[in-house]
């Protein structure tokens, strides 16, 4: 590259002078290999020296430019060769397809009209972009309307197109119109291909009409209109499982092997998955030993099904050694693989060890969760901990999750059966004689307190004193005032808060 740029300035110095060919080397190199901040300054000196663009330099910088996101800089050239003429069908395509992938669905059906303005057909890629985007908003409507008008101009959809909208309708769960345009597919000789069934087969899935999508795999193999994948067979197991019918799934795992398919790592993380929630960690295990035999490694899902399932089982001794194993391959563990930790330790009373992987998530840069918080807070009140619970909500709400009934339910059961209320209210004085504000959580024990005593007076005059001190009673303070819920195990009700 050096050499090329001293040749480079010495024909700019020397001569001859740069051509067209010179500058479409140089962009198309430096696009390729990501430096766009060079491509563009080529393009720019082009322009000054009168060499005009391509539509290859143009096409080549507005790609380069959005696939390193610059949009900023892709939108302003691609305006640039659209204005000039320059612009042509693949360049349009290409930022069709983006403005679709970032959902600015107005901004590429007004580019759809500009094309028409000025003599551009859009073509079929143009056309999926858009409806393609319109399906993942849900609006099947006006996707069904684009495709309309691309009939009603000549063009022949492709089976791509179909596929675009079956998928659409699937996730709209309108598995009446997905057959719809499967007989229009079909009845306009286009030739029906695999990635088409497979969408059929997975949009089943995914509706919860796995057997249906079994039985129509089973018959497309029987005819030898499809030859069975992996993918396929993924797409059966996951809504199997589900549907919680794990049966189905450990047969449709048998019979992808015995078809001579080799599952893959999506394959052995659904059957864990399906299995260890269903109490089959056996089977589950064995799963991840064939799976290491064949060479294949667990990924974070795969390790996370498993050590859920033991935690579940309050096996933290193998939920551990999981954890460590996970560690050792390099992995990092999610939030959802601590939240199956801290709730194994929980369950078992060892909240010291919860309360160090909940160290470890704020190390590692993880930001826990509400569940996180539930569980912790339930571990330490029934230990007793008023002082750390009360700390650890605080810094749930400092992190600005707000508690659902689940942790109000918790907090008041908590707190009414498991902390005294003289230790409370001792801390309580304490903390303003100090002239320290009492947090939520607190002032929630006390009213709580002063309830169960009959206090009702005292009760309601801290609601007051907390709004004084600009504190917002949250449900576990309406729920004391006005159900007198402060030993009660049922569940909040919705009205109450």
């Amino acid at each position: 590259l050096g050499s090329a740029l001293d040749m480079f300035h010495k024909m700019e110095a020397e001569g001859p002078s740069p051509n067209r060919v010179t500058f479409s080397v140089l962009i198309e190199w430096f696009s390729k290999n990501g430096d766009m901040e060079k491509a563009v300054e080529f393009y720019k000196k082009m322009e000054e020296l009168g060499v005009t663009p391509s539509v290859f330099d143009a096409h080549s910088i507005i790609r380069g430019c959005l696939k390193d996101g610059k949009p900023e800089a892709a939108v302003k050239l691609f305006d640039e060769s659209f204005d000039s003429g320059l612009a042509n069908i693949f360049i349009c395509n290409s930022m069709l397809s983006w403005l679709c992938k970032q959902e600015k669905i107005d901004e590429a059906t007004d580019l759809l009209s500009k094309m028409e303005s000025r003599g551009i057909e859009p073509n079929v890629i143009s056309y999926n972009n858009v409806m393609f985007a319109l399906c993942r908003r849900n609006n099947m409507d006006l996707a069904r309307t684009v495709f309309s008008n691309m009939l009603g101009k000549g063009i022949k959809p492709s089976s791509h197109t179909y596929s675009i909208l079956v998928d659409g309708y699937f996730k709209n769960h309108d598995e009446e119109n997905a057959w719809k345009v499967y007989e229009q597919m079909t009845s306009s000789s286009i030739e029906v291909n695999e990635v088409t069934y497979h969408t059929f087969i997975n949009g089943l899935c995914k509706f919860g009409k796995t057997s249906k999508a079994r039985d129509m795999l089973a018959n497309l193999i029987k005819e030898k209109r499809f030859c069975s994948s992996c993918m396929s067979y993924n797409s059966i197991i996951d809504g199997f499982i589900k549907e919680g019918e794990v049966d189905s799934a450990v047969a449709a795992y048998r019979e992808m092997c015995g078809n001579g398919i080799s599952p893959n790592v999506v394959t052995y993380t659904s059957m864990m998955d399906g299995l260890c929630k269903n109490n089959r960690m056996d089977q589950a295990l064995e799963m991840r030993n064939e799976m290491e035999n064949k060479g294949l490694k667990l990924d974070i899902t795969a390790y996370g099904a498993l050590i859920d399932g033991c935690c579940k089982k309050r096996n933290m001794e193998s939920a551990s050694a999981l954890f460590s194993q996970l560690l050792e391959e390099g992995l990092n563990p999610n939030v959802a693989v601590y939240n199956s930790m801290i709730s194994g330790y929980r369950y078992l009373g060892n909240m010291g060890a919860a309360l160090g992987l909940h160290e470890k998530m704020l190390r590692d840069g993880l930001r826990c969760d509400l569940f996180t918080y539930t569980t912790l807070i339930d571990g330490l009140l029934k230990e007793g901990n008023f002082i750390l619970a009360s700390n650890l909500y605080t810094e749930m709400q400092v992190a600005g999750i707000v508690a659902d009934e689940i942790m109000y339910t918790v907090i008041v059961n908590g707190l009414s059966k498991n902390v005294p209320f003289v230790e409370v209210a001792e801390m309580f004085e304490e903390m303003k004689k100090k002239d320290v504000t009492p947090n939520v959580f607190i002032y929630n024990a006390v009213i709580a307190g002063h309830f169960r005593e009959g206090n009702m007076d005292e009760a309601f005059g801290l609601h007051d004193e907390m709004l004084d001190k600009g504190l917002i009673p949250d449900g576990v303070t309406f729920d004391i005032l006005v159900n007198g819920k402060v030993g009660k195990s049922q569940p909040i009700g919705v009205a109450s808060l």
